[in-house]
């Protein structure tokens, strides 16, 4: 089944909401800091940051790393 989320507005962002569950978790858990578009649009910040969004990959991280990647502007 096929699934579509508008929360963002950013046809690349919103697919990658739909398809990933992980993404649209994070999207969630930013959605209590940030207004909704942009907390919305953090996993796809982060695949183009990262290279993917697989759970490993984040957990794998180091953590000093990791914050000064999800602290570049935009943020």
């Amino acid at each position: 089944m096929s699934r579509t989320l508008n929360l963002v507005g950013d046809p690349e962002a919103d697919a990658l909401l739909a398809e990933d569950p992980f993404a649209l978790l994070i999207g969630m858990l930013l959605d209590q800091q940030v207004p909704m578009e942009s907390a919305f649009a953090g996993p796809k910040k982060l695949v183009d940051r990262l290279g993917d969004l697989k759970v490993d990959t984040v957990a794998d991280a180091d953590p000093d790393d990791f914050a000064a990647l999800c602290a570049q502007t935009p943020a």
